[in-house]
């Protein structure tokens, strides 16, 4: 009976120093969250890369030694729902002419929502995209801002979203194809593609001055 009564004890206490840790977990874990869009000066939203470091927020907490990195999505638009609660130095990274360095402290305001307008290096865009059989016609502009020179233009089609050069294809689970741009605006038509399939539409552009393409906004189209 002692023995019996020795083990429910030890039992009891254990569960009770399990409870507590995971209480402490909860009271002091990553409670915090930011969210925001990126956007240019006319409140076109930026195209990330969520398979690269294209276009990162940074985050940098006091004491810490590395900062944490939020990739921009297809949309232009970021989140992070698990911060720590002090505070944090935000700017962001890319593409971009520097963005301005912002304090945000999760230890006084749990959800925060921080957006950030910047000047891209190149701003790619299509204006219009339409099926022509089993081809598309594809009307875009790029804008090179302040005087930054283009070394690399292209248009990437895929059967995935947001698609990139590094996208690729997969026999029977994907498709993508890129094409070379010549003009800094003016009409393409990309053929070779499958009837009845939808298609996704961005440009990529690279600026002499940076490492990583900047990109357009994305159209749809679904081949006839």
């Amino acid at each position: 009976m002692k023995t019996t009564n020795i083990k429910l004890i030890l039992l009891t206490c254990m569960a009770t120093i399990i409870f507590s840790c995971e209480d402490e977990v909860t009271d002091f874990g990553f409670n915090g969250a930011i969210s925001g869009m990126v956007s240019d000066n006319d409140g076109t939203a930026l195209s990330g890369d969520l398979n690269s470091n294209n276009l990162v927020v940074y985050l940098l907490g006091e004491g810490d030694e590395q900062p944490t990195q939020i990739r921009v999505n297809g949309e232009g638009s970021y989140q992070n729902l698990k911060m720590y609660p002090k505070a944090h130095k935000v700017w962001l990274e890319g593409p971009i002419v520097a963005s301005d360095t912002v304090s945000v402290d999760f230890s006084s305001q749990e959800i925060v929502e921080k957006s950030f307008t910047v000047t891209p290096l190149i701003s790619p865009k299509i204006s219009l995209a339409t099926a022509q059989g089993q081809a598309i016609s594809v009307d875009y502009d790029i804008l090179s801002n302040q005087g930054n020179t283009i070394t690399k233009m292209e248009i990437y089609c895929s059967t995935v979203k947001y698609p990139t050069a590094a996208t690729g294809s997969r026999t029977n689970i994907y498709f993508t194809k890129t094409v070379e741009l010549e003009q800094l605006s003016g009409t393409v038509l990309i053929d070779g593609l499958e009837s009845g399939e939808e298609y996704y539409l961005r440009i990529g552009a690279q600026a002499e001055t940076a490492s990583v393409m900047n990109y357009s906004n994305q159209m749809t189209v679904t081949t006839n």
